[in-house]
């Protein structure tokens, strides 16, 4: 099983996920998730709770950006798909290296970080 090489991730793959070929990992310094699919995308998710400043109630979102190379064609921009499991891990090791952390919504004092 191929491991990430950023020391900041750690495995946190469900049963479930590992049953599909997908594996999940988790960035402990800049609290965000990172995906592998086994159909070829690899997204970053962020999770938080938002407190509402008007009543106080609480609500979970999350918000999942892909990860995977662009290709243009025409006026569409069509994601580029890895089937290797390697090259998934690759693009994540690199990604989540140079990622700052959440920035804009999720920095809003409203909102709290979340496993």
């Amino acid at each position: 099983m191929i491991k990430p090489n950023n020391p900041n991730l750690i495995e946190i793959t469900t049963p479930v996920q590992a049953k599909r070929g997908n594996r999940q990992f988790f960035d402990q310094d800049k609290e965000v998730h990172y995906i592998s699919y086994a159909n070829g995308y690899v997204r970053r998710e962020i999770r938080a709770i938002y407190t509402s400043p008007y009543n106080g109630m609480q609500h979970k979102t999350r918000r999942q950006y892909q990860l995977n190379l662009k290709e243009q064609q025409g006026h569409r921009h069509l994601r580029i798909l890895e089937p290797s499991e390697s090259k998934r891990m690759q693009i994540i090791d690199r990604l989540s290296a140079k990622f700052k952390g959440p920035t804009g919504v999720f920095s809003n004092k409203n909102y709290t970080l979340i496993k």
